[in-house]
């Protein structure tokens, strides 16, 4: 399973015009937008990996208009053009229809944000992400992610051994870490695999990388439950 390019592909098969009914992205998107990044006056450039159809970025040129200059990426074919259509890129917007790991840029950004997107990254490409990110990253530049609550997620794959794919161990600085491979079933939108890993370990390998964890905040709803990190460039 450990097939870089199977975690894009697999979304050319959800239906995302229904993203927008599920709640918890809502909030998550909400959430991000109102406390981490409001917290910086415009103008201010965000990078957003794996931007999807664009529902993020459509809610943060509601709250900011031309303000703010924004770009991204996204490697499924069937979601970009989603977004292709919205009508959504201009205006200081562009989105590339790259993976993160081929992207390539010379820009320095205010803030990084991947939701939902680290659980789609293979182990041994997460050291590379994690510079790239860094690189990125302006003096004092933020990164947000969005994984599932680690807690939440292990009594749901406890209770629901259906979800349960296979178990691995991650070793990073002399340390070990748990890493399991599992279906997630997204509300109104369908199926996908993901891998969901402790959360320590994304706190270490960010912080080698010059990114300090800031706060990690736990967002519930009906359908879901979810943890935001906020991390600052050093």
């Amino acid at each position: 399973m450990k097939n870089r390019d199977f975690f894009f592909q697999q979304y050319d098969k959800i239906n995302w015009a229904n993203q927008e009914k599920t709640r918890l992205n809502v909030a998550v998107n909400q959430f991000i937008i109102d406390e981490i990044l409001s917290r910086k006056d415009p103008p201010f450039k965000v990078f957003d990996i794996g931007s999807g159809i664009g529902f993020f970025i459509r809610m943060l040129k509601e709250k900011y208009g031309d303000s703010v200059q924004i770009e991204g990426c996204e490697p499924s074919e069937k979601s970009y053009d989603y977004f292709a259509k919205s009508g959504l890129s201009k205006n200081n917007v562009t989105i590339h229809p790259n993976t993160f790991q081929d992207f390539k840029t010379s820009e320095k950004f205010d803030f990084v944000t991947a939701i939902y997107v680290f659980p789609h990254f293979i182990e041994t490409d997460l050291g590379k992400v994690a510079q790239k990110i860094s690189g990125m990253l302006d003096a004092k530049g933020k990164l947000v992610i969005v994984v599932s609550n680690e807690e939440y997620l292990r009594d749901k794959l406890a209770t629901k051994k259906d979800l349960f794919i296979e178990k691995n161990t991650i070793e990073f600085k002399g340390k070990e870490y748990k890493e399991y491979l599992h279906y997630v079933e997204i509300p109104e939108m369908g199926t996908v695999i993901d891998y969901d890993r402790e959360e320590d370990y994304y706190k270490d390998l960010l912080e080698n990388n010059r990114l300090k964890l800031l706060k990690k905040n736990k967002l519930n709803s009906d359908e879901y439950i979810c943890t935001i990190f906020t991390f600052e460039k050093v």
